[in-house]
């Protein structure tokens, strides 16, 4: 006799649109939902236990990082290096490393786009998924006529982001908000804009040119997730590609020479505090918009009819 799960893989390959009407139907029975039920409340206990399995890992590493601070750079959480120094951090519980932050070993790969896009000084730049702050500020503290809107779900991230500010004083510059949405860019954006983007995964679900025509004007540094979301990079390329000008970085490996301040501490250390706990697979896009003045590469052997043969020297 056939197994039950034999005969459901026959009916999938053989009548496909007769398996996915009878499941459609089996899971509005009474156990179809029962089941259902019971899968999902599965799913969120495992969720919380990695969930808290995370933190309590986050929480070791904190307390690793503050002792570091604490005995070989005289307590003092100020940025050492990179397109952020001079400013200063808290020790507060963040949702990422600090010790790279501190170093200024942090997302390294793009800190010539950072630095760019304050040279650049643009009239908005809207930070998505701010967490602690420290992109927020940051930008804050080193452009001069930029005001940030700073935006995550999470009350504590919007918190320690207004005091981060406070820290800094770039209060007047730095707007604390919740949720980012299609009419936050419709109503923000202008053609000096650039958004500033790390939100784990919904980049693909928010960053939609279609529903916000906005974003087409905008510049963008966007932290990918290919890990949760696959297939993002491809989708925003897709989507960008006609309106901006696209590249791509990876995370690569740190050099401990690189950044002065580790001669203060032990070299066994400086490995881990340089992690930066992503994988290595980890990459950022920055999409510029075309300016006006953009000239646009011809079509495929385009420029054959573009030249006058018999004037050119393609004739001698």
């Amino acid at each position: 006799m056939a197994s039950v799960g034999r005969v459901k893989q026959n009916l999938h390959d053989g009548f496909p649109w007769l398996y996915e009407n009878l499941g459609r139907i089996y899971r509005m029975t009474p156990y179809g939902k029962y089941r259902k039920a019971r899968q999902s409340a599965e799913i969120a206990r495992i969720n919380d236990e990695l969930q808290k399995d995370l933190q309590k890992k986050i929480q070791i590493r904190f307390e690793y990082e503050s002792r570091i601070v604490k005995e070989h750079l005289d307590n003092d959480w100020t940025v050492r290096h990179g397109p952020f120094s001079g400013m200063k951090l808290t020790p507060v519980l963040p949702n990422s490393f600090l010790s790279p932050k501190v170093i200024g070993s942090y997302e390294s790969p793009i800190h010539q786009w950072v630095i760019d896009a304050i040279a650049y000084d643009y009239d908005r730049i809207l930070d998505i998924g701010c967490a602690e702050g420290y992109y927020a500020v940051g930008f804050a503290l080193k452009s001069l006529n930029t005001t940030i809107y700073a935006y995550d779900i999470d009350e504590r991230s919007q918190k320690n982001t207004a005091a981060l500010a406070a820290l800094n004083g770039v209060v007047e510059k730095v707007q604390v908000r919740g949720l980012c949405t299609f009419d936050e860019f419709n109503r923000e954006i202008s053609n000096r804009t650039l958004i500033f983007c790390d939100i784990e995964g919904s980049e693909f679900d928010l960053l939609l040119p279609d529903l916000a025509s906005t974003l087409l004007r905008a510049d963008l540094i966007v932290e990918t997730h290919e890990d949760y979301r696959p297939g993002t990079i491809e989708a925003l390329v897709s989507r960008f590609l006609p309106s901006h000008r696209i590249e791509i970085v990876y995370h690569c490996a740190k050099n401990a020479a690189e950044f002065p301040v580790l001669k203060t501490v032990p070299a066994t250390e400086h490995a881990l505090l340089l992690d930066e706990g992503r994988p290595r697979t980890q990459c950022w896009m920055r999409l510029l918009a075309k300016r006006p003045e953009a000239i646009e590469p011809l079509a495929e052997w385009g420029w054959v009819n573009e030249i006058p043969i018999e004037n050119s020297s393609l004739a001698r």
